[in-house]
């Protein structure tokens, strides 16, 4: 129980930057989606691209990114389905995305620098690309589909620019350029701005929004899909690997879990703002899981004995 308070204690900064974030959208009239498209477009690639970079590759952690692409996909179809069947519109779209797309980055960067030893931070990094993909394609396809054409929402998909980082990391990775010390002592700021602003988008979303739009039915099936059935498919991949392929140890069993435990990701209510996919009810459903997530998290740890 020690670990669950801990940990416990040691989100709520994650949460007071939420606050601050309120406090800016609220009475400094910051405006969420300049803040949003400044983490997308600028800070996400910068960031990606230096851990990419500077991974250090196993042949056997090509199969991390995967595993979370994968299962994220699985879910996002899966209530994408259910969504059309149960409400017929663009919920449908916007319950996709809440059930599959976590907040890896902001807030579950901060939660692994938190419980791992160092070395383990890139592989979570590279494992957490598994998301940023699916963000960049199914996901964000997903949520221009809801309001555009087909056509129309692959040519968006291009536009996305942390694909061309991971792309622009790997090539620099395989061949084994030297990037300078300037860029790293830069980066680091990105960094440490990346994780805050995150946290601030989920605040400034809320800050904004006229009222809460809470559909009980939408929530259910969100936290059936983001914090039930994700971790289940996470949980028959270490059981298999545990029994038979042996590919992983214990440590990155662990990351494997913890990625899947996060809340929804704070980028679906500047996706939904963009796109103009119920932003409003995506700022609830983001919060409402974060605020979930503080409680949530610490349990799976302890149950899990994730603490390395």
């Amino acid at each position: 129980m020690s670990v669950f308070l801990s940990l416990f204690v040691n989100l709520l900064p994650l949460y007071a930057l939420i606050g601050l974030g309120y406090f800016a959208g609220r009475v400094l009239k910051v405006d969420r989606q300049s803040l949003g498209t400044l983490a997308i477009y600028i800070f996400m690639p910068i960031v990606v691209f230096g851990f990419v970079a500077d991974l250090e590759f196993k042949l056997s952690y090509i199969v991390l990114p995967i595993i979370l692409y994968v299962s994220r996909v699985i879910v996002s179809l899966l209530f994408l389905m259910i969504g059309k069947r149960v409400f017929g519109d663009t919920q449908a779209n916007l319950m996709a995305l809440c059930a599959a797309m976590g907040n890896t980055m902001y807030f579950g960067l901060p939660l692994v620098v938190l419980l791992f030893p160092h070395e383990l931070v890139p592989i979570y990094i590279f494992m957490a690309l598994g998301g940023v993909v699916f963000e960049a394609t199914v996901g964000y396809y997903i949520a221009a589909r809801g309001n555009f054409d087909a056509r129309t929402a692959l040519m968006k998909i291009l536009y996305f620019p942390s694909l061309y980082a991971i792309i622009l990391g790997l090539c620099v990775n395989f061949s084994q350029i030297e990037l300078p010390d300037v860029f790293w002592v830069y980066w680091t700021h990105f960094k440490g701005a990346y994780i805050v602003i995150g946290m601030m988008i989920i605040g400034t979303a809320l800050a904004n929004i006229k009222h809460f739009v809470i559909g009980r039915r939408f929530l259910y099936l969100v936290f059936l899909g983001k914090f039930f059935i994700l971790p289940i498919i996470h949980f028959i991949f270490v059981l298999l690997d545990s029994l038979v392929l042996h590919w992983f140890d214990k440590e990155i069993y662990a990351l494997l879990m913890i990625v899947s435990f996060v809340p929804p990701a704070a980028n679906i209510a500047t996706l939904a703002a963009q796109l103009n996919l119920q932003p409003e009810k995506a700022a609830t459903t983001i919060l409402i899981g974060t605020i979930f997530a503080l409680f949530y998290i610490p349990l799976m740890v302890w149950l899990f004995n994730l603490g390395i």
